[in-house]
């Protein structure tokens, strides 16, 4: 009997680590399966942080545009009181050779005004 005892101890033994052997072997596929999909999520995210990064240069890019275009309506303003500046020396020129005597020296030195006036817009540009 000491015999069958023992027959079923070892049984019960070998039964157990067979056991434990097929929960250790679940175990550890399921743990590389998991380390599977975080190497995938990380290459996902190595790949999301590029397009985040090419997003944000885009943004910079974008951003200088913008403010290049905010200054515009002050070139444009600039070059339009330039155009009416320069236009007013052409008359008073015009004028001048229409004119004679001392209306023609006065307005010499409005038109010599208006050029220093078109020439100081010019240079703020």
């Amino acid at each position: 009997m000491i015999s069958k005892e023992v027959f079923s101890r070892d049984r019960l033994a070998v039964g157990l680590a067979v056991c434990t052997l097929l929960l250790l072997l679940v175990f550890f596929y399921g743990l590389h399966q998991n380390v599977a999909g975080l190497g995938q999520e990380i290459e996902e995210l190595k790949s999301l942080n590029s397009a985040v990064l090419m997003l944000e240069s885009r943004h910079t890019m974008l951003d200088s545009k913008v403010t290049e275009l905010n200054t515009l309506p002050r070139k444009t303003t600039v070059m339009t009181m330039e155009n009416q500046v320069r236009s007013m020396a052409h008359a008073a020129d015009d004028l001048e050779q229409r004119l004679g005597g001392r209306h023609r020296d006065k307005l010499s030195v409005i038109r010599t005004l208006l050029q220093e006036i078109g020439q100081d817009l010019h240079d703020s540009k």
